[in-house]
């Protein structure tokens, strides 16, 4: 009987320790689906930030990343020429099939037109190209007028500080 105790020795140990955490370690289980069930409330739910926005969230935070519409004139004779088409680049992807892009919701890749512009995607940036105005060269993130205006981030020069 001894030698069949001295066997069993080095196997209680173990068992006995995995007894004793899930002993200890009840209590906190029910705390933490107590705190799961608190964080289900409407007041919990609006205290946290979201990672998913509804339709209408949505539409207006796109609303709040596009320049400002110049003012149309009520006058038809006011002539004021063609609009300036704005071009937001969203990403860029290269692969070994080529590269494409995404510029204004729309993907492209290496070559195509958009608003009468030839797309160029180079390793950082996409050009667009039209004979006989200055390229408009977008990096991800930014956004530009057909018009020649400078090119706009969406997230201020001064936000980000490199230490």
């Amino acid at each position: 009987m001894e030698q069949v105790v001295a066997a069993m020795k080095p196997a209680l140990v173990p068992v006995a320790s995995v007894v004793l955490a899930c002993a200890l370690a009840a209590p906190v289980w029910a705390s933490v689906s107590a705190a799961e069930a608190a964080l289900q409330s409407a007041e919990a739910v609006a205290g946290w930030p979201r990672l998913f926005f509804g339709a209408e969230q949505r539409k207006a935070i796109e609303r709040a990343r596009l320049p400002a519409q110049a003012p149309v004139s009520a006058n038809p004779g006011d002539a004021v020429g063609l609009s300036a088409t704005s071009f937001v680049l969203q990403g860029m992807a290269q692969g070994r099939r080529g590269a494409s892009a995404w510029i204004n919701g729309e993907m492209l890749r290496q070559g195509d037109m958009l608003a009468g512009r030839t797309v160029v995607i180079e390793p950082l940036a996409v050009r667009l190209r039209l004979a006989g105005e200055p390229d408009i060269v977008l990096r991800p993130g930014q956004q530009s007028l057909d018009g020649g205006t400078p090119v706009q981030d969406l997230v201020p020069a001064d936000a980000f500080r490199k230490k």
